[in-house]
């Protein structure tokens, strides 16, 4: 593979399919030809972090509420600070207490993103690792903006046309929406 392009930062989204696998491959391939920083990104679903702890919260600040309205008569003061809401990006590396507030498979999956990470800088790629939490196609397209991202380098899942229509997918999305390039690999052409 050889580009023109110069490519300072390559951000990688990945699921850990094996399509994924192969976009990551590809992604340090052309970060030694362009010198190109690699973000790798995953992103997880609404609830990643501790429920319990989520509803805990939740349960203190109804109360804070229920106390301010029998004394206030209902309008909340200005200056109730509450709890800082949880974070919904966290910036690597991925461990201890940076994914403290996870779930379990949390822990697991962002366990994963640095065990892919530090492959890669095991064979002399700088990497940083990336983990958001929400609906995939939306954190993919803010992280390009965030990271100052020149390429986006992702797997697709070779779906059909039908699926795509009914319920389309995260490669299209990414690619209607992302501020840079988007290359995009077929997970199933590996295969042909």
């Amino acid at each position: 593979m050889t580009t023109s392009a110069t490519f300072s930062r390559i951000l990688v989204p990945t699921d850990f399919s094996p399509g994924s696998e192969e976009a990551f491959r590809v992604s340090q391939s052309l970060a030694e030809q362009t010198g190109a920083e690699l973000v790798l990104l995953h992103v997880l679903p609404l609830t990643p972090l501790d429920l319990d702890a989520r509803l805990a919260r939740e349960e203190r600040k109804s109360e804070l509420r229920s106390l301010q309205a029998e004394h206030q008569l209902g309008i909340p003061r200005g200056d109730d600070d509450g709890d800082e809401p949880m974070a919904s990006v966290f910036e690597g590396p991925l461990t201890g207490d940076a994914v403290g507030a996870f779930s379990t498979a949390g822990r697991e999956w962002a366990a994963l993103l640095e065990r892919w990470a530090n492959a890669a800088r095991a064979r002399g790629h700088k990497v940083r690792t990336a983990l958001r939490v929400g609906v995939p196609y939306r954190e993919i397209v803010a992280a390009v903006t965030d990271e100052h991202a020149d390429l986006v380098l992702l797997a697709t899942h070779g779906h059909g046309r039908i699926h795509r229509l009914l319920v389309g997918s995260v490669a299209d999305r990414v690619i209607r929406m992302a501020p840079c390039p988007v290359l995009t690999l077929r997970e199933d052409a590996r295969a042909a």
